[in-house]
């Protein structure tokens, strides 16, 4: 308690059936260290929700503080007391802790405040109780093991959940910068300014005899018709290099109908051009042997 500032306001929380008899000397010291400008409440644990108290209303809260309304907080009670807290608020609570039964370990307690969102929380400071309040805490939790009464205390982050902030995001296109600027497929300034990276001109690696434009005289074909004796290529694909070596030479279909060379809608059901493109007349066509024999 000694804590409370001048001008706070400050909840009290407590549980039971009737006020416990140290209420009103600990409502007392409180009212005293929160001066004039301060103000005190009181509020029945089971009533905190009810009561709906304004959001970030209160500089401290204390709860279970009074002897001997000592009771277990839950995550529903932590939800509502981070409610009404105001931003950088304290929470001072005392709880009961064991190993068995009803109870709940320390580091138990010490999890839920972080799920409520608390932050700065400390390790419980156990508490000196009587053989006599031991007993009347005993019997209020129906148990007959040891217990031990902790003080914890934890504060509310220094925002309330939900709020929100502009940011100021600056949408202006960027200048392009000059130099050694980082670019795609290109060297780093690094490497460019390191003497020991050779870099080799593009306009090096062809010569003249390369940019020369060639003669279309020297791209034809030294074998068929015109070239006088037919002589296969070199790595020869087209069978002509097989009939020579037979001694069989293709014969060139002759055209019955003289239409041939005009395409598919002019040939015969029988020409053997059929499904080829149209040709020039005088061209030389090429055909397979299954398109010269075909199946009947």
């Amino acid at each position: 308690m000694e804590s409370i500032k001048e001008g706070q306001k400050v909840l009290l929380i407590w549980s039971g059936v009737s006020p416990p008899q140290d209420l009103e000397q600990i409502v007392g010291r409180m009212t005293e260290l929160a001066g004039s400008n301060g103000k005190v409440n009181v509020e029945h644990i089971d009533r905190l929700k009810l009561s709906s108290h304004t959001e970030s209303s209160f500089d401290s809260i204390y709860s279970g503080i009074t002897f001997p309304s000592i009771f277990i907080h839950d995550l529903d009670t932590f939800a509502e007391i981070a409610r009404i807290l105001k931003p950088s608020g304290s929470l001072i609570l005392r709880q009961v802790a064991g190993n068995m039964n009803n109870l709940v370990i320390q580091d138990k307690i010490i999890s839920t405040l972080k799920l409520s969102g608390f932050v700065n929380i400390s390790q419980g400071n156990v508490i000196e109780i009587t053989d006599g309040q031991l007993k009347t805490l005993q019997k209020n939790l129906n148990t007959g093991n040891k217990v031990d009464l902790v003080e914890i205390t934890c504060e509310k982050p220094s925002y309330n959940v939900g709020t929100s902030t502009q940011l100021k995001l600056s949408f202006a296109k960027k200048k392009e910068t000059s130099g050694n600027a980082a670019k795609v497929w290109t060297l780093s300034a690094q490497d460019i300014n390191d003497d020991d990276v050779d870099i080799i001109d593009s306009d090096d690696l062809l010569d003249e005899n390369d940019r020369k434009k060639p003669d279309p005289s020297t791209l034809k074909s030294v074998c068929g018709p015109k070239s006088g004796k037919k002589k296969a290529c070199k790595n020869c694909s087209c069978g002509l290099a097989e009939d020579l070596a037979n001694g069989v030479e293709g014969a060139q279909p002759k055209s019955a109908c003289g239409s041939c060379y005009l395409g598919d809608a002019f040939r015969c059901a029988s020409c053997p051009y059929l499904g080829m493109p149209a040709f020039k007349p005088g061209d030389k066509i090429s055909l397979s042997d299954r398109q010269l024999k075909p199946d009947i």
